[in-house]
């Protein structure tokens, strides 16, 4: 009896709430990698007067494009996402949220890759536009204490298309300890459009995720198969374990050497290689949303989609946002390309930020920043004052 009394006493599990009793919510599926700065903006408009509410499915890149199919668009189902926090250090609520069990209808696909890179045969709704975010880069990489340092795109397709790198030399020979993501992975598909292999191509473990990923790399190490493991992830995931993996340096066809995306990928953050378009595996983020006429009817829809891609300065500091989380503004890149993989064009940006993301990104400007606090500090090689730093435009 004593025991039936305690156990009377203890409380009920808790619950998550149901999605569709918050207001002014935001539907967001797709891309796991986007996930850091989708957190950021997520937790600075909970905040506001009006809050609005981000909820966030992550699926993979592929199926936030599908979600905005022209013909039988997806809808997601489960427990989704939610922050509180501030835009500079968003807490991701632990119970999230639960998503109706007959399908959500989704506000934003977001893919680190255009849809056709998906799947060609995928056609967006006519009134759905791509608008497009921070610029991320991919990486491949092997276990910290590995010995690699570069690898080919030759090499890497012999490797993950054929299980074999012929020619002798090179270690990645062993489909067993190749920790890939999916078929509907951006990173996977980025990754593949660049060597030239079809997702669904791939050999390997496919995970769900990096955690998987990192799990199954140090898995494969501890199985001393150091030297031959490989794996996948964004460099989001990637400078944030640096202390399990290191990312290698990619050569493109036709170059000559390989690059990485940062200057120096054991000490800095700066995304130099992929701001100049030496390091070729990158690209924006895709906010697929409906736009009737390219404007968003749906005002909290706008705003979310305004913060993600720069449109309106927010009230947080978002360069700096998505600095820490390996990512590039728009303002801060000085390359282009139409599509994944494909050729890259000189850009300059309507309004640069050079020197404050790498600031942000590294905690010291470039040499030859100057601070200033409106045009009239700044010299005619860099006349715009710009986020605190002279800015050529």
């Amino acid at each position: 009896m004593l025991a039936a009394s305690a156990l009377g006493l203890i409380a009920p599990a808790a619950k998550a709430a149901d999605c569709s009793t918050l207001s002014h919510v935001v539907y967001v599926a797709g891309s796991t990698a986007a996930k850091p700065f989708i957190a950021a903006v997520a937790a600075a408009l909970k905040s506001e007067s009006t809050p609005i509410n981000i909820v966030y499915s992550g699926q993979g890149s592929c199926v936030g494009v599908q979600t905005m199919a022209a013909t039988s668009p997806g809808t997601i189902m489960g427990t989704a996402s939610t922050w509180t926090g501030t835009g500079t250090a968003p807490v991701e609520d632990t119970m999230g949220c639960t998503l109706d069990p007959a399908g959500t209808t989704v506000d934003i696909g977001v893919s680190d890759v255009y849809a056709a890179t998906c799947e060609p045969s995928i056609a967006v709704a006519s009134d759905v536009k791509d608008f497009h975010g921070p610029v991320q880069s991919m990486n491949l990489v092997v276990p910290k204490d590995s010995t690699q340092v570069s690898i080919s795109s030759e090499a890497a397709y012999l490797a993950f298309g054929l299980g074999t790198t012929a020619g002798g030399g090179v270690p990645w020979n062993d489909p067993t300890v190749f920790e890939v993501r999916s078929a509907t992975s951006g990173t996977m598909l980025m990754t593949g459009s660049v060597i030239g292999l079809a997702a669904t191509k791939w050999l390997g473990t496919h995970n769900a995720d990096t955690a998987h990923v990192l799990t199954g790399l140090a898995t494969d190490a501890s199985m001393a198969k150091t030297q031959t493991a490989i794996g996948i992830m964004s460099s989001g995931d990637a400078d944030k374990n640096r202390s399990a993996v290191r990312g290698l340096a990619f050569q493109a066809k036709g170059s000559s050497c390989g690059y990485t995306p940062d200057s120096d990928s054991t000490t800095s953050f700066d995304k130099a290689n992929t701001r100049d378009g030496h390091y070729v595996i990158a690209g924006p983020v895709h906010l697929y949303t409906h736009a009737p006429s390219g404007t968003i009817a749906n005002a909290d829809v706008k705003k979310v989609v305004d913060l993600i891609t720069g449109a309106v300065d927010p009230d947080f500091d978002f360069i700096t946002v998505e600095a820490k989380a390996s990512v590039v503004p728009d303002c801060a890149m000085r390359v282009s390309s139409t599509k994944d993989g494909g050729p890259l064009m000189s850009y300059m940006p309507p309004k640069s930020c050079e020197c404050k993301f790498v600031a942000a990104a590294t905690g010291t400007a470039p040499d030859g920043c100057a601070t200033c606090s409106n045009d009239s500090d700044c010299g005619s090689s860099a006349p715009k004052c710009n986020f605190g730093y002279c800015e050529v435009k």
